[in-house]
């Protein structure tokens, strides 16, 4: 696994930096639906035609904050 990121307000930033470190910040009920989402698309992922997936087409109510985006590796 790897973890790739934009800085906050950097407009300038073209493409995203490889992290070593990421922290979730959210309530009890934010980070079980994440997680269910999540387990969801680990099983898209073992089909056919998976690429990627944005976390706030499956959940809207987070939209509005960061983005977090799944892509399955090659």
């Amino acid at each position: 696994m790897k973890l790739f990121g934009y800085e906050e307000g950097n407009d300038e930033q073209k493409t995203p930096i490889q992290l070593s470190e990421a922290s979730i910040l959210a309530s009890p009920g934010e980070l079980r639906a994440i997680a269910k989402v999540l387990a969801e698309l680990a099983s898209e992922m073992e089909g056919d035609g998976f690429d990627h997936a944005h976390l706030t087409d499956r959940l809207p109510s987070l939209a509005g904050g960061p983005e977090l985006i799944v892509v399955k590796v090659r």
